[in-house]
């Protein structure tokens, strides 16, 4: 069994059951790989999926009074966005602490956004089944609602709207501080037909961003939103 008594730290939270915090950090590559690991982290992952969305709804529900249907909607779509899950797991150090098989730990697994959005939702079902509502809620709003309360606020007060739409954010951004306009490459397109897999790099400036995806499309839409939570 792993020490993970930094990362328990790091995300505030101790658990009783350390075998649920090593099973939400092992990838299934690892599992395949390993004749004596069991489990992977994809159940704990579904049970996060549907923790966070409760979650969500919530705390935007409880803080937000005067909101209407709409608008909560979407501010639950920002918030559980796989680029905003990612990017809360990458301050988290999540990928330093992924259990991976050696060609996925190769290919570059412990950063690769999908891993660890599902290792940020494994985590959050595996909190939720160790300490229950109280303590998954707690991590929710320590973890990731209050880093996306930073960045929607950050947005409000440079007049820009709110990761509805990070490549014309960053466009606008990069206008009003007079950067040229923010370029996009492809670094990989990998994968058959049915599962490609993009990477795309963003330059602002002298500022780059990576994003990924299963379009280039998507790849594209996620290094922008990377690049306007860290730059606004």
């Amino acid at each position: 069994m792993n020490n993970f008594r930094s990362l328990e730290k790091r995300i505030g939270y101790r658990f009783r059951k350390k075998l649920l915090l090593e099973t939400a950090l092992t990838h299934p590559s690892f599992r395949y790989e390993d004749a004596e690991t069991e489990l992977d982290n994809q159940r704990l992952e579904f049970l996060g999926d549907a923790v966070l969305g409760l979650l969500a709804a919530d705390v935007l529900t409880e803080r937000n009074p005067q909101a209407n249907e709409g608008d909560l909607t979407k501010l639950k779509s920002s918030i559980t966005s796989g680029s905003a899950l990612a990017s809360a797991a990458r301050t988290l150090e999540l990928g330093e602490h992924l259990r991976l098989g050696r060609g996925e730990s190769l290919s570059g697994g412990a950063d690769r956004g999908s891993n660890l959005e599902d290792a940020l939702e494994a985590l959050l079902g595996a909190i939720w089944l160790d300490g229950g509502l109280k303590a998954a809620r707690k991590f929710f709003e320590r973890n990731i609602f209050q880093r996306f309360h930073r960045a929607h606020r950050r947005c409000l007060e440079n007049g820009l709207p709110v990761m509805e739409n990070p490549k014309g954010m960053l466009q606008e951004y990069a206008q009003k501080k007079g950067y040229a306009v923010p370029e996009y490459k492809i670094l990989d397109a990998s994968g058959p037909d049915h599962a490609r897999h993009y990477l795309v790099e963003v330059t602002v400036s002298t500022y780059a961003y990576r994003g990924e995806g299963s379009s280039r499309r998507e790849a594209e839409k996620s290094a922008a939103q990377k690049a306007v939570q860290s730059m606004i």
